[in-house]
């Protein structure tokens, strides 16, 4: 019965892992031993019941007749060499008892990880190319370290001005501390936009919101002609737009 190797061939099992997951490694091989051994007692009790003649298929057919016993001499020695296999299994399972028990006294001594006192998420929006798309990004942390992983809620809205913007994706991944996404306004979109980003650390909900400016125009001509009529750029600006 092939077993896999754990760890692979010329991998160091413990380079750079903390005591508790060495601790699980060990109890891994404790658990492939119990295997092996669960796999020897049972060819033990194949091999007697192969030798009073018991060991049948699932349709009653007698398989490998030939180490059927032939008399009560043979018999009397496949259960002493069965019983000899079962005195070594017994000790063995002593051993790993012992190494399982120095296991746990390892995971007892094993501190819990620090409990997120401060949960904080930090958020900043950045211009893009144009006044249409702005770069989000953020930071999330627990207790001054960043949070290995978890989701953040992105919602987007128009404080002041008018039109519409978007973001993308409304809910980012946190990989090491930090995620990002995308705000996008639509075309004749002016005023302040306003971000709000949602997690939740350990049970504890935080959100912080951050604003910037949009001035969404994509045809920035400097004069129309309307009914023969030249109109400025500040003639067709709504009021309170940045038209520069």
């Amino acid at each position: 019965m092939p077993f896999p190797n754990i760890p692979p061939e010329g991998i160091n099992p413990i380079d750079g892992l903390d005591p508790e997951q060495v601790a699980l490694l060990l109890l891994a091989n404790i658990a492939f031993e119990e295997l092996g051994l669960a796999y020897l007692i049972n060819t033990g009790a194949e091999n007697l019941q192969g030798a009073i003649g018991t060991l049948v298929d699932e349709n009653g057919v007698l398989l490998n007749p030939l180490i059927q016993a032939e008399s009560l001499d043979d018999l009397l020695t496949v259960n002493r060499e069965v019983e000899k296999m079962l005195r070594t299994i017994v000790k063995k399972e002593m051993l790993l008892q012992f190494k399982f028990e120095n296991v746990l006294d390892l995971l007892a001594t094993i501190s819990p990880p620090p409990d997120c006192i401060q949960p904080m998420i930090a958020l900043t929006i950045s211009s893009g190319d144009n006044g249409c798309t702005f770069n989000i990004s953020g930071t999330v942390t627990c207790s001054g370290q960043p949070v290995s992983s978890g989701m953040v809620t992105l919602t987007a809205t128009m404080s002041s001005g008018s039109g519409t913007v978007t973001v993308s994706p409304n809910a980012a991944m946190i990989t090491n501390g930090t995620f990002s996404a995308t705000l996008a306004a639509t075309n004749f979109t002016f005023g302040t936009a306003e971000v709000t980003a949602t997690t939740a650390i350990n049970g504890v909900t935080v959100s912080t919101t951050a604003t910037t400016n949009v001035d969404c125009f994509i045809s920035r001509c400097s004069s129309f002609r309307y009914g023969g009529s030249s109109l400025s750029k500040n003639q067709i600006y709504p009021p309170g737009w940045n038209s520069n």
